[in-house]
């Protein structure tokens, strides 16, 4: 019985495979003349052995990212938006609690004046009346961000070109939660002129140009509706202010008159401003201190006032050129003044006077935020129906070291003023000012 079981399994497993070999010949048979099976590859694995182990891959060290030449690496600086280098130091000033942020201001500088010129005035633009120590500004306050939807800044200058005396610099308040319109109102800077609308711890030099400081209104009460577009591709302002009350000379400029009273006899002025940075914004000092990317800013302003003794109607013109640590500047200022026939104030005017200003300043900053040249001249003609010796040619060059993010820094300069017509005065002035600012 077994034997005949095993004769059956065996007859049973002959026939399978008969069966099986017959059909696969059939199928897979290879032509006449080919092998019928290919010959083994030693180097191929037999089906039934498991497969080898991938080799192991060590992961290729990323590439370094080489520096462009005068640039530096993320890892040791960040830049902004518009290629300038993050000042950490002065943003770390900003205290931030909740919704609220709080800004110290802080402007001090103080001037040693080694030699200044016989006949220099003062009162007539020139940086002191005889040699010695001046307390150009000492100015303090804070400016505080309310979740990037209000602002408001209080600030307090206790030196000033006038007497000395301490008075408000600053005190505003704005809405600035849509960039498109803002809306801002208090004590501020008249946008008129891009030298007057920087700071002034944000001056290539030790001061603003000279028919800047004459011919620009500065500091007054008022309304100002402002607003950019596409990153400062377009932007504008439009303000109505007190009165501009000019002083009895020319080169003394506008009396800031913050109206603790009111507004008594300045009347109204009406200022508007159109400027563009098309290809990026221009960081906010005068001079390329951080080295920017190649950016540049055109801008044009107007105003008219009616104050109680004169109307004065002004335009102004200027460019602002960015790159790699080089800067030019140039601005224009005309101003025609027209004499009220029955002033309500005294006044020296007794005929219309025009008045023209042209500035051209270049600059290098030789190392980023650290050392820097800049060179100034300045044509100014009070009054271009009369020649005399207000008719001047000014001529300034200095070098500026800085430190902490530009927070501290220390200018030499020398000044040369020099008079078109009539006497030439000895009105010279070499100065030495250090200045901290803040932020």
């Amino acid at each position: 019985m077994r034997r005949a079981l095993a004769f059956s399994l065996s007859l049973t497993s002959i026939l399978t495979g008969a069966l099986g070999l017959g059909e696969a010949f059939a199928q897979d048979a290879p032509p006449k003349g080919e092998p019928s099976e290919a010959p083994p590859d030693p180097e191929k694995p037999k089906p039934t052995d498991p497969p080898p182990p991938a080799p192991e891959r060590k992961p290729e060290p990323a590439p370094e990212k080489k520096a462009a030449k005068g640039k530096e690496t993320k890892s040791s600086k960040s830049t902004d938006e518009g290629g300038a280098v993050e000042r950490p130091l002065r943003a770390a000033l900003r205290l931030t609690a909740g919704p609220v942020s709080f800004i110290p201001v802080l402007l001090v500088q103080a001037q040693v004046l080694p030699y200044v010129g016989d006949d220099a005035l003062a009162q007539e633009g020139d940086a002191s009346d005889s040699e010695g120590f001046r307390l150009r500004r000492g100015r303090f306050g804070l400016e505080v961000d309310l979740k990037d939807q209000g602002r408001a800044r209080v600030s307090v200058e206790l030196g000033s070109r006038e007497d000395g005396s301490a008075r408000l610099h600053d005190a505003w308040l704005a809405y600035v939660g849509f960039p498109y319109v803002q809306a801002w109102g208090g004590a501020m800077t008249v946008p008129f002129s891009r030298s007057a609308i920087a700071g002034s711890g944000d001056q290539a030099l030790t001061e603003r140009p000279l028919s800047v400081r004459a011919m620009a209104p500065g500091q007054q009460v008022g309304l100002v509706a402002r607003g950019e577009v596409a990153r400062r591709a377009f932007v504008y302002d439009l303000g109505v202010f007190n009165g501009f009350s000019r002083s009895d000379t020319f080169y003394a400029g506008y009396a800031q008159n913050y109206a603790p009273l009111g507004n008594r006899f300045e009347g109204l002025a009406y200022v508007g401003r159109v400027a563009t940075e098309p290809i990026g914004p221009l960081s906010t000092p005068i001079a390329d201190e951080t080295h920017q990317r190649p950016r540049f800013g055109v801008g044009a302003a107007y105003y008219y006032s009616d104050s109680a003794a004169r109307g004065i109607h002004a335009v102004e013109g200027d460019a602002l050129l960015h790159a790699l640590g080089f800067h030019l500047l140039a601005e224009g200022i005309f101003t025609y003044v027209d004499p009220k026939s029955d002033p309500a104030e005294p006044t020296s005017d007794v005929a219309p006077v025009k008045s023209l200003g042209v500035v051209a300043e270049a600059g290098y900053m030789i190392l980023r935020d650290l050392l820097g040249v800049t060179a100034r001249f300045e044509y100014i003609d009070p009054s271009l129906t009369v020649d005399d010796e207000g008719d001047n040619w000014v001529v300034a060059a200095g070098a500026t070291a800085m430190f902490f993010d530009g927070m501290v820094r220390t200018t030499v300069e020398l000044d040369h003023r020099e008079e078109i017509h009539g006497l030439s005065l000895s009105n010279d002035a070499l100065i030495f000012q250090a200045q901290l600012v803040a932020p």
